[in-house]
Order: C-alpha cells, then structure tokens, then sequence
C-alpha cells in the first residue's frame, strides 16, 4: 500500500460517497507507482457494494482522469485490467483510451500490487443490496395494508403478509376479495360469539375461504358489523373516493 496515494484518494473530490470508497479500495492495493489489478469481485466484496456498482464507479473514475485501465492478452488467454492510478492529474491516458471492460470470458485477477506478491481475495458472506420496491410491488404492500386494516382477526400479520404476498393479488382480485370481505364481515358465521370463528388472515387467503358462500347474520347483529367497518370501506369497494383504490 502506498501511504502517498491513500492520503492523495482522501483528499481527492470524486462527487460520490461510494466511488470515494472504490477510490481508497484501489489505492490501498496500489504499489509506489499506482498500480494494481484487484478482481471487481474482491472490491465488490471489501466495499460491500454490488459488482456492477463497482464497474461502473471504475468507469467514472476513469472519466475524470484519475485512473486509467490496461486491458491484456497472453497468447489467447484474457489476462486481468491493470489499473494505473493517476490522483496527481494524470498520467497520459493510453492510446485508444481506456479499457473496456473485460469481454465475454475474460476472468479477473483476484488482485495485488505491483512490486509485490498478488493480493487474494478471502472468501465473504455474499453481498446482499438493498432491495428497491418496483410501482407494483409497493401497490401490492399498500393494498395488503387496507386489507389487513379491514380483516377482524387481528393475529398473525407476518403470515397474513406472507399469503397475501404468494398470492399476489392483481386489481381485480383484490376488488374481489374487499368485497368478499366485506360480505363475510356481516355473516352470521363471523358475527355470532363475538366473533371467534373468523379464521386467521393467512387461512382465509392461502384457502381461497373468500369463495365460501356463508349465512347472512340477522339484521340487527349485521347492523352492528357494517357500523363497526372503517369510514372509507364502501370507498373501496367502489374505488373511488379518497381511499387506495383496488
């Protein structure tokens, strides 16, 4: 490790918390000269970052001239990048540029410095990235939330959002099954003994029970139940209103 180009990575302004640390990453494998060719793999690994994000961070730096990449062949072999840090404002690119990265079968090296023996990558628990929700899968979650607000039988939520999410309810599924609910609510089953025979969330969903065909409860014990539903239920029925529409 040169102590010269960690100080120099430190000091150096790169726009972006993460290629900062891609930077360090490089410059602590580097020899005196600002060389070396750690696997992307085993920067991923020692950044906790994913792979790609590590290529592309590389790509940046590269841009703005703080390092450039030597792509190499022996005979037909794929040999590993070489990257030659450049933080003092740099050294000539190579002609043509850059390299690119490595082509379908080229391996990376798994890295060290110049001068001295190779660096190896130890073996890590693999990286796990934060998972971004997609637009669907967030209507899924906010759908599961008004269902959950409308279900009477308040246990298990974990397994309720477990076969809610195997069952993945398109809009016009969950249309149905609001109304199911709805309906069930008012039933003679649901609603006699204050209701202790309502299944679980989790049942009533992986059992298709929103197909069962039960008893209407008497007027006045159906009463009860459809004043006791939240204020935007019949919103949602319709899918108009101010509540999430199904």
């Amino acid at each position: 490790m040169s102590m010269d180009l960690m100080v120099k990575a430190m000091k150096t302004k790169v726009g972006n918390p993460l290629r900062k640390l891609v930077l360090l990453k490089l410059a602590d494998n580097a020899s005196d000269q600002g060389e070396c060719w750690p696997s992307y793999q085993h920067i991923a690994d020692q950044c906790e970052i994913g792979r790609s994000t590590v290529k592309l961070h590389i790509r940046e730096l590269e841009k703005a001239g703080l390092l450039r990449r030597e792509y190499r062949r022996k005979g037909d072999l794929n040999q590993s990048n070489v990257f030659h840090l450049t933080l003092d404002g740099g050294a000539d690119p190579a002609p043509g540029g850059g390299a690119t990265d490595n082509p379908p079968g080229a391996r990376d090296n798994p890295g060290g410095g110049a001068g001295a023996a190779p660096r190896t990558s130890h073996p890590s628990e693999p990286v796990k990235e934060p998972k971004t929700l997609c637009a669907s899968e967030v209507e899924l979650a906010e759908a599961f939330d008004v269902f959950w607000k409308l279900y009477p039988n308040k246990k298990s939520k974990k397994d309720a959002r477990k076969a809610w999410e195997k069952l993945k309810p398109n809009a016009e599924l969950r249309e149905t099954l609001m109304i199911a609910l709805g309906n069930h609510r008012l039933s003679r089953d649901w609603t006699k003994d204050d209701g202790q025979y309502v299944p679980m969330a989790s049942t009533w969903l992986n059992g298709e029970r929103w197909t069962d065909v039960l008893k209407p409860a008497t007027s006045s014990t159906g009463q009860n139940a459809f004043n006791n539903l939240p204020a935007h239920t019949e919103d949602m029925y319709q899918g108009g209103g101010n509540g999430p529409a199904f």
